[in-house]
């Protein structure tokens, strides 16, 4: 019994002795601190920079042992990398100048915490408008015209924009009414240059004359000030905004932030801390937007298309003024080119349709002029044997000849009428004697296809108002192109009817005939398409299309009303002439 239990209480004790060890050696591992990055910007450089903020790192990292604070000092002229850090998470918090902090809360959305307080308890700063104590030519803003000014450089806030804007309020602006503009980067180099002379004027950050004056660089005797405000515990020319500020990116732990804030912010009141920078409530920082986006600088900056724009805005006018009449100047040459060929086109119309109508016109001329030479040879005898000869036998065959030369006449100046390149006459038409005249042009062609033709006129059909000439080549065409589709019909009445009537205020005339229809009806009307074997005599595919533009030109139509084995009929309509 006794070793029974000497062996259960051994094993106990070994027990406990082992968790004993375990929980001790646990207790005695130490715990990684969690390390947070915050970023400085830095005007004068790496050394000075972390002289100045590394007491407030130690500070934080003192009060809050469970973290690691690493300083990080990135040059003013570094400004994209810290944006770059900020936007890809890199960095927790940030400690900026105003003009930083705006980019960064419209950038990244970075949260002011804290804006810095000075030495003097001033949480504000502006800017001061200097000139040599030893210029006697400048005393006053307005004697800034045309004289050259320094600044620290074009993004600079107390260097450069607040005085910028102090003097545009007041009239002055230094892009055009000053004779030279130098930036000169670090704000002692413009005190110095305005000192020795090298420049007029300059404007540069509250503060720093006290500095240098301090520092023994400089005596305020030295330096007149411009526009001098009072009720500010620095020499001041223009209106104030806040400090830098200490800000919180999205990045940051908001628990941790919280720590933060409240341990800086308390931080003025612990004893041997005086080398810790001291911060106040956060500033509205809006201000530092609107000066921004007035003066157009950094993330408020127009567009490099627009600068362009504003900039050349009279040559880019001028160029465009120039491109547009250009444009213009072609277009219309252009269009004078196409009216021509149009015109080029229906007068090739025209001569291909008189090259088909040659031997008909040849027929029409050669049958009088064989008459009218009879006539002449009957005439000649009766006027020999003028005994036996009656007045009344020679004026009846004087009056044949006659009627026989008209008639030549009439063939004649249709022809030079169609091939006419001169301006189309337009007047009264009577369409039922165009169509006549049309009849006897086509009369041979007619025989020789042994085409029957039926004629439908009404009798009183309102006159239209066009050309003679232009309506007998729409109605030319159609007859050739009836006729021609029925010239290959051996044992098919080959019959043309043509019919006019008064159909709503428009006259309307039908051309029917027996063929064997229109094949590709879609582009009967399209210019270059024909239905036609292209030959020496057959036309170029632009009669229906010009027909059709001629007939449109009046404010009427021309249409294929039907089409099939048994034959085409075509329709045209033209406006009558109201007689109102």
């Amino acid at each position: 019994m006794l070793n029974r239990y000497f062996v259960i209480n051994l094993f106990l004790a070994l027990w406990l002795g082992i968790v004993s060890h375990t929980s001790i050696a646990k207790i005695h591992i130490p715990h990684p601190k969690k390390i947070v990055s915050i970023a400085v910007q830095s005007f004068l450089g790496t050394s000075v920079a972390n002289q100045k903020w590394q007491p407030t790192i130690d500070f934080l990292n003192d009060r809050l042992p469970n973290y690691h604070f690493d300083l990080l000092i990135i040059e003013a002229q570094n400004v994209a990398l810290l944006r770059e850090l900020v936007s890809l998470d890199k960095l927790d918090y940030v400690i900026t100048q105003p003009v930083t902090t705006a980019e960064l809360q419209f950038l990244s959305d970075v949260i002011p915490l804290l804006t810095k307080v000075d030495s003097l308890g001033v949480s504000k700063f502006g800017s001061v408008i200097i000139v040599s104590a030893k210029n006697t030519k400048i005393n006053s803003i307005q004697d800034l015209k045309g004289k050259s000014f320094a600044g620290a450089n074009p993004v600079g806030l107390g260097g450069w924009i607040l005085g910028y804007d102090y003097l545009l309020s007041q009239g002055i602006d230094l892009y055009t009414d000053s004779s030279r503009i130098n930036f000169l980067g670090r704000q002692d180099n413009i005190v110095d240059a305005v000192n020795k002379r090298m420049v007029d004027a300059g404007v540069i950050r509250t503060g720093v004359l006290e500095r240098l004056s301090k520092s023994g660089r400089i005596q305020l005797s030295d330096i007149k000030v411009l526009d001098a405000k009072l009720g500010f515990p620095y020499i001041l020319s223009t209106h104030l905004v806040p400090e830098w500020s200490f800000s919180a990116t999205s990045k940051a732990d908001p628990e941790l932030t919280a720590l933060i804030e409240k341990l800086l912010w308390s931080s003025n009141t612990y004893p041997g801390r005086s080398n810790v920078v001291k911060w106040t409530n956060v500033a509205d920082y809006q201000v530092i937007h609107q000066l921004l986006q007035k003066h157009k600088i950094s993330i408020y900056k127009d567009p490099i298309l627009l600068i362009l724009l504003k900039k050349y805005y009279y040559f880019l006018l001028f160029v465009l003024i120039l491109l547009i009449t250009s444009i213009w100047y072609i277009r219309d040459r252009r269009l004078k080119k196409i009216n021509i060929y149009k015109i080029e086109l229906e007068r090739l119309s025209r001569v291909r349709s008189v090259d088909q109508l040659l031997s008909e016109i040849a027929h029409e001329i050669a049958q009088p002029v064989t008459s009218i030479k009879i006539d002449v040879k009957v005439i000649e005898k009766l006027l020999k044997n003028n005994d036996t000869v009656s007045d009344d036998s020679i004026a009846k065959v004087v009056s044949s000849l006659g009627k026989k030369i008209d008639h030549c006449v009439d063939v004649i100046n249709n022809i030079r009428s169609f091939l006419s390149t001169k301006k189309i006459k337009h007047e009264p038409v009577n369409i039922n004697n165009r169509i006549s005249n049309v009849l006897k042009l086509i009369n041979h062609e007619i025989s020789m296809n042994k085409v029957v033709v039926s004629q439908s006129f009404e009798s009183e059909l309102p006159l239209v108002y066009m050309s003679n000439v232009e309506f007998d080549q729409v109605l030319l065409n159609l007859c050739k192109n009836a006729i021609s589709a029925m010239s290959g019909q051996q044992h098919k009445l080959k019959k043309l009817t043509l019919s006019t009537t008064e159909v709503d205020n428009n006259v309307m005339i039908t051309v029917k005939d027996t063929g064997p229809g229109i094949d590709d009806e879609e582009n009967l009307f399209k210019l270059f398409k024909t239905n036609k074997l292209l030959n020496s005599t057959e036309g170029l595919g632009l009669g229906l299309s010009l027909s059709q533009s001629i007939i449109r030109s009046y404010d009427g139509n021309l249409i294929l009303k039907s089409s099939s084995s048994q034959g085409a009929t075509f329709v045209i309509t033209i406006p009558k002439i109201d007689e109102k």
